[in-house]
């Protein structure tokens, strides 16, 4: 059976559908088993914390749709199209469902805080799974941050927890590994090993030293701006993750490839509210190409397309 045979399509995207709203039999509480995708509009606190600290941003299934529109125009489809995703392994990060029930399946390159730690080998063997015929590849990459409905940043509500929870939980350990070291250092001690009982696993401290790297060489700036310590690291991991999704992709790779990089916002899970993505970056490499194309004037005119004016409109208003 050939590669393109066994993609899902509409018969999938169907099924998908009914699995969100069909309860096992002798569920008492359906609604529990929904996932959050599409249900209700975020807190206003919240809204107000991601336009503060991620103008731009917009809601997640508004970004599939016209990311979608925008790569369509190149030809891609989910015919022709293996869709690929390099965001941390969180369960809340689910607007990945999505973008597979849009796309097809989805080939995993993230590990924590949304690095590509499948690397090259990873990269390799994503690209020989691609279509025989007219095959491409899209990547959908990001760091993510829980904002809580009442606008504090790298924490979020999740289902069936009643205490708040960092998100990143990753970048927020790495973080906090990262200030106490700094502490340590001030009061005269010895750099501190950061976060011995947290951290004993390699991805967690390649993000511990990225991390921590930042902080240490902008410390000085970080605490003059107004902002916030979570949402600038979350800022230099984009950077970074962006750095290694390029890297990590041949030159000489000849098929076209499109990217879609940015932050993935992820607001109460208890709640089912709906999350954001700020993009970024909308990239694409023809065939044969060697060097990215933006497409973000493109997709800042698809948001002003009717179509999907109207939509957002709806949103805003639910």
């Amino acid at each position: 059976m050939g590669t393109t045979a066994c993609k899902p399509k509409k018969p999938f995207q169907k099924a998908y559908e009914a699995d969100k709203q069909a309860p096992e039999a002798g569920e008492k509480h359906p609604e529990k088993r929904v996932l959050k995708h599409m249900v209700s509009s975020v807190d206003p606190r919240c809204r107000e914390a991601i336009d503060k600290h991620f103008p731009g941003a917009c809601r997640a299934d508004v970004v599939l749709k016209t990311t979608q529109s925008v790569f369509r125009r190149y030809g891609f489809n989910d015919e022709n199209t293996l869709f690929a995703s390099s965001t941390c392994p969180d369960e809340i990060n689910c607007i990945i469902d999505d973008f597979s029930a849009t796309w097809g399946e989805n080939f995993s390159l993230g590990g924590l805080a949304g690095l590509p730690f499948t690397g090259k080998t990873g990269f390799h063997a994503f690209s020989h799974h691609k279509p025989e015929k007219d095959g491409r590849l899209l990547i959908f990459f990001a760091p993510h941050i829980g904002i809580t409905s009442d606008g504090k940043t790298g924490r979020i509500n999740r289902l069936g927890i009643s205490k708040i929870t960092t998100a990143c939980g990753s970048c927020i350990a790495a973080q906090n590994a990262a200030l106490e070291s700094l502490k340590c250092t001030k009061n005269g001690g010895k750099k501190c090993h950061p976060c011995k009982e947290s951290i004993g696993d390699k991805q967690q401290l390649v993000v511990s030293e990225i991390v921590s790297n930042f902080i240490e060489q902008n410390m000085a700036s970080l605490m003059k701006i107004e902002g916030d310590l979570n949402v600038e690291t979350t800022k230099h991991l984009y950077k970074r993750i962006k750095e290694e999704i390029l890297r990590i992709i041949p030159d000489d790779f000849k098929a076209p490839i499109g990217l879609i990089g940015g932050i993935l916002i992820n607001t109460d899970y208890a709640d089912r509210q709906h999350d954001y993505i700020l993009v970024n970056d909308i990239l694409i490499r023809k065939k044969n190409g060697t060097q990215f194309e933006s497409l973000n004037s493109e997709l800042k005119s698809a948001l002003k397309e009717p179509r999907f004016l109207r939509l957002f409109r709806n949103l805003d208003a639910a």
